[in-house]
């Protein structure tokens, strides 16, 4: 009897082990955006100006300020974080390899401490770009 128990359990445990090493989803980040906390897998601003801060930005997560004046500040960008459209100020401490940084439209000021991943200021505008350490900025003419 307990040799039939012990072969049952064994044959279960073969059946549900798939199932818990199954591809976890990815993580969703969480962000305050004008004072109220966000989590979602795309964090996204309004058309106006906003104010966002994230500790990290996980992989395949997005932050994007959408249109206006945004400030951005993120500690770990693992994922990309845009400016949107108009004069943005984006502040990362250290831009992961799958991360990046994209000003896009506008003079924008990107400040960037490490980047392992890609920092762009974007085609239109005049943009300021510091990075630290890493990979060298593109498209800043600043």
């Amino acid at each position: 009897m307990i040799r039939h128990t012990a072969r049952a359990l064994c044959a279960a445990s073969l059946i549900v082990t798939p199932l818990v090493l199954s591809t976890p989803a990815h993580a969703a980040t969480t962000c305050r955006v004008n004072g109220v906390s966000v989590t979602g897998t795309t964090i996204t601003g309004t058309p106006g100006s906003d104010y966002i801060t994230c500790d990290t930005v996980d992989v395949m997560n997005v932050v994007n300020g959408a249109g206006g004046d945004d400030f951005i500040s993120v500690g770990t960008a693992n994922g990309p974080v845009a400016g949107g459209d108009g004069r943005d100020y984006i502040t990362v401490g250290t831009v992961g390899s799958s991360g990046s940084v994209l000003g896009q439209a506008g003079n924008d000021y990107i400040r960037v401490t490490t980047n392992n991943g890609s920092v762009d200021g974007g085609l239109a505008g005049l943009d300021y770009c510091r990075v630290t350490a890493g990979n060298p900025p593109t498209n800043c003419e600043f």
